[in-house]
């Protein structure tokens, strides 16, 4: 989808990161009820001045969960969604920064997307 910068890192921990806003597809491929798993990495660089880093993730154009990060790491967070044959996923994060000289815009970086069975 739109949205990412090449996949970067080494073999089991690859990631792309992230611009304002991101798009993937993903196919619905059981019968249970199901959840959106987004797992991430924010750097420090995401809090600079005390900001805080928000993430929302729509999905088929509705909002299916919102969060604000509030300090550097790892993070994962889920919502659940209705039961679909496809879902198009739709991630907006900010405030947005950059390190120079690297000149893109980004955000936080994604290691996982995907739907797990809700317990």
């Amino acid at each position: 989808g739109a949205g990412w910068y090449g996949v970067e890192g080494a073999f089991g921990n690859r990631y792309r990161w992230m611009g304002p806003r991101a798009m993937a597809r993903l196919a619905c491929v059981s019968q249970s009820p199901q959840k959106l798993r987004i797992r991430g990495y924010a750097p420090e660089s995401c809090f600079a001045q005390g900001r805080k880093m928000r993430v929302e993730a729509r999905v088929n154009g509705r909002r299916a969960g919102a969060w604000t990060l509030r300090r550097p790491g790892l993070f994962v967070l889920e919502a659940g969604v209705p039961r679909v044959p496809e879902y198009q996923i739709e991630i907006l994060a900010g405030p947005a920064w950059r390190q120079p000289p690297d000149n893109r815009l980004l955000t936080v970086n994604i290691s996982l997307i995907r739907l797990v069975e809700q317990n």
